[in-house]
């Protein structure tokens, strides 16, 4: 049989870009992929040919995740992009639904490179909350427990997904946990890491691959839903084919895209995150997990905040020398259940800050903390 000059192309293409690495290196510094080797001889065909190999979008959540796509999930830190991420691997697993979108039943390849301990006891509890048991996802889900340079782990990854059958998900926890080189935001190494991610998602089933990302470098209160891009070069964008994105206020979390998107759109779709404890060798610990809400729900959530908005503005106003506690305690801020029940929720307090100052009714500076502005000010004269 004569060798395929296109396939002999792409070959070449791919050694240059994945270039040999000995065993124990610890760090890969990959170049761009050069074409100056391609064979002589048609590597050109016709439309007709062309068109023939048109296939259909197969989809693992109906309208969102497409097979054989790469999606990048960005999200600042304690935005949530791990736990709605682990809704959609266990959701595509067990075969339910995600957030009212149909999914079809495959197998999921996780690839945990950040805080082991920390995904398991959230991997627990969103099998929990979906209502899934070990027995439905026994055989459907796998996981790589560590990180590493993908390009080093890619062929043993190959080898062990022969034994998993075909795979719908690949999920990647974190893109910078498998990142191959030693400057993200150099563009040759960018490119060689979206292109080893694509690699996954020609492993057998053809899966969508989904890539946690942190966003572009910046102080996180500078952050906003404009600049959810994966950070590093520009090249890792342009190669995969849709950002999607995580964003918190605090109240409720919105899963939508950002920048770049191929295939159609989708409406934003709205998460709560909810506190849960786990059982964990006799000891309980707490992490969350993201439950799907509908429109009735969001309406009640927003309100609920506005309330609580005002009435930490209110308590702001009459004490601004107050501690944290204070204020928590004043506003009614209490943690409900659990071992720490009628104790202060500073994280909550803190989120309310943060909203409110996103609005110009609060401002925290070195000497004074946290103060109302005039705005603020004016606004709580006006509550009661």
């Amino acid at each position: 049989m004569m060798a395929d000059p296109i396939d002999d192309a792409i070959a070449l293409a791919q050694q240059a870009a994945f270039q040999a690495v000995p065993a124990g290196s610890a760090k890969v510094v990959p170049m761009r992929a050069s074409l100056s080797g391609v064979p002589s001889g048609p590597v050109c065909v016709t439309a007709e040919s062309f068109l023939a190999d048109t296939e259909a979008p197969a989809w693992v959540i109906e309208g969102l995740l497409q097979t054989n796509y790469v999606y990048a999930l960005t999200a600042p830190t304690n935005h949530g992009k791990t736990a709605v991420s682990l809704v959609m691997a266990l959701a595509v697993a067990a075969g339910k639904p995600f957030a009212g979108m149909e999914v079809g039943k495959g197998n999921a390849l996780i690839l945990c490179g950040e805080n082991q301990d920390g995904f398991r006891l959230r991997m627990r509890a969103t099998m929990d909350s979906l209502g899934i048991t070990m027995a439905d996802i026994k055989n459907s889900v796998f996981v790589l427990p560590k990180a590493g340079s993908l390009l080093l782990l890619l062929e043993q990854i190959k080898k062990d997904a022969e034994a998993m059958g075909n795979l719908s998900l690949v999920l990647v926890d974190t893109s910078v946990a498998f990142f191959s080189g030693d400057n993200e935001n150099d563009n040759n190494q960018a490119y060689t890491h979206a292109a080893a991610l694509r690699e996954l998602s020609l492993l057998p089933g053809k899966p969508a691959v989904l890539v946690n990302c942190h966003p572009a470098s910046g102080a996180a209160k500078d952050m906003t839903r404009d600049s959810c891009v994966p950070r590093g070069g520009s090249a890792f964008l342009n190669e995969i084919d849709t950002n999607l994105m995580v964003w918190s206020d605090g109240a409720l979390a919105e899963l939508h895209w950002m920048r770049k998107k191929r295939g159609p759109d989708f409406a934003p779709i709205s998460f709560e995150y909810k506190p849960v404890n786990v059982m964990h060798q006799g000891v309980e610990c707490q992490t969350i997990v993201a439950e799907h809400v509908d429109e009735d729900r969001v309406r009640y959530i927003r309100t609920k905040h506005r309330e609580l908005d005002a009435r930490v503005l209110w308590v702001l106003y009459n004490n601004p020398n107050g501690t944290f506690r204070d204020w928590c305690h004043d506003s009614g801020l209490v943690i409900r259940s659990g071992k720490k029940a009628g104790e202060a929720h500073l994280s909550g307090i803190t989120r309310i800050l943060e909203r409110l100052k996103k609005y110009k009714l609060a401002e925290h500076t070195d000497r004074d903390g946290w103060i109302l502005t005039a705005k603020g000010k004016e606004e709580a004269k006006d509550i009661r």
